[in-house]
């Protein structure tokens, strides 16, 4: 498997990736983006305004993640942990699925009154 800059670099050009390029691509990207929007929300939706020092730290971070992923296969830099083929993730995934569900609903514990 490719890097993921080389991957997305086949998708500018029109080329066609592999299925499973693709599908680890697009892992990585959303751990990526769900990483900086939270940082964005903290900022400047919830407030939080840190001290510069501490927020160019953060943004320091977030560049530093992305070139890593870039430079990566997506699968490495997902890591087993991540990988939807290892059982433990699938059913970690199915229990996170499951209590969002039941949040949405207003069926947990501390929803019900």
């Amino acid at each position: 498997m490719r890097n993921l800059a080389d991957i997305i670099e086949d998708c500018k050009t029109n080329g066609r990736p592999e299925y499973d390029e693709l599908r680890y691509s697009l892992l990585v990207m959303t751990g990526v983006l769900n990483m900086v929007n939270s940082e964005l929300r903290k900022l400047y939706v919830e407030g939080e305004m840190p001290k510069e020092f501490i927020r160019k730290l953060k943004l320091d971070g977030i560049c530093l993640m992305y070139g890593k992923a870039l430079n990566k296969q997506p699968k490495e830099y997902l890591g087993w942990d991540n990988d939807p083929e290892n059982p433990d993730y699938q059913k970690f995934h199915a229990l996170g699925s499951k209590l969002v569900e039941k949040a949405l609903k207003g069926e947990l514990p501390n929803q019900k009154k």
